[in-house]
């Protein structure tokens, strides 16, 4: 496997991690038909980074790097968000 190959790997597990935070964080939140697919997607999400981190070794140093700064990117999309709808409402 290639540098970049490698590159684009570590940078989508560290971006499927900060999805399936994402994910916890509306736990709880779906009834009925959408908490189904919605229990079935987080499932899926583990199975998916469990095979990716085997297939490729975990790093973690450059992994939590990755994954810091895209969580970093998330929360200022929602503080930003926040404000935005504090101030218009």
């Amino acid at each position: 496997m290639g540098k970049e190959q490698q590159a684009q790997i570590n940078l989508l597990l560290a971006t499927f991690r900060c999805f399936n935070e994402q994910l916890h964080g509306l736990q709880g939140q779906h009834s009925k038909q959408a908490k189904y697919f919605f229990n079935k997607l987080l499932k899926v999400c583990k199975m998916y980074e469990r095979e990716v981190v085997k297939m490729v070794g975990e790093d973690l140093e450059k992994h939590e790097a990755l994954y810091d700064a895209l969580m970093e990117v998330v929360h200022q999309v929602s503080d930003a968000r926040d404000e935005q709808e504090n101030s218009d409402g």
